[in-house]
């Protein structure tokens, strides 16, 4: 077990779980492209040798896998998992961070911009107990995250809170 998973406590169970949407993937996508391009450019209008070809296209993909390392290391990172009592929340690339947040009012929001509405992605902006806001974006299935998270909440009233 690890990420969100890890802190699970002794009986408490996993109602919904998602990671983050491929669109995370769509500003490296882009970057690649570019590259490519670039590459493609170099070789197609210089007169060059075959091995200085092979170079540039070998340098292009580097920096292409170089460049896409910290997308692939945030999404095999982030995970959001809702419980009957909170939300488990693990994130980052290399500087990972973990929350967890008890379920209540206002605890989750979500916003989604058309490409949000039409892939099922967008944005999670958690309010932690401490009133720190914090983020997820491109996270797979959002509206439905938060909805069951604010269904939860209304349902299991904790200490000292009055579901909306």
């Amino acid at each position: 077990m690890h990420g969100a998973q890890a802190q699970l406590e002794p009986g408490e169970q996993v109602l919904f779980q998602t990671r983050q949407h491929p669109m995370a993937f769509s500003g490296t996508a882009g970057m690649a492209l570019c590259i490519a391009l670039a590459v493609i450019l170099l070789i197609r209008h210089n007169d060059l040798p075959l091995s200085t070809e092979v170079q540039i296209a070998v340098v292009g993909g580097l920096l292409a896998l170089a460049s896409a390392l910290p997308a692939i290391l945030r999404w095999r990172h982030t995970a959001l998992v809702l419980t009957e009592r909170r939300l488990l929340v693990s994130a980052g690339g290399l500087r990972r961070r973990e929350i967890a947040i008890p379920l209540g009012p206002a605890v989750l929001e979500q916003e989604a911009g058309l490409s949000g509405k039409l892939l099922d992605h967008g944005t999670v902006l958690m309010t932690a107990p401490d009133g720190q806001l914090s983020s997820v974006a491109h996270v797979a299935r959002a509206r439905e995250l938060v909805e069951l998270a604010r269904a939860q909440a209304r349902r299991s009233p904790r200490r000292g809170v009055v579901p909306a």
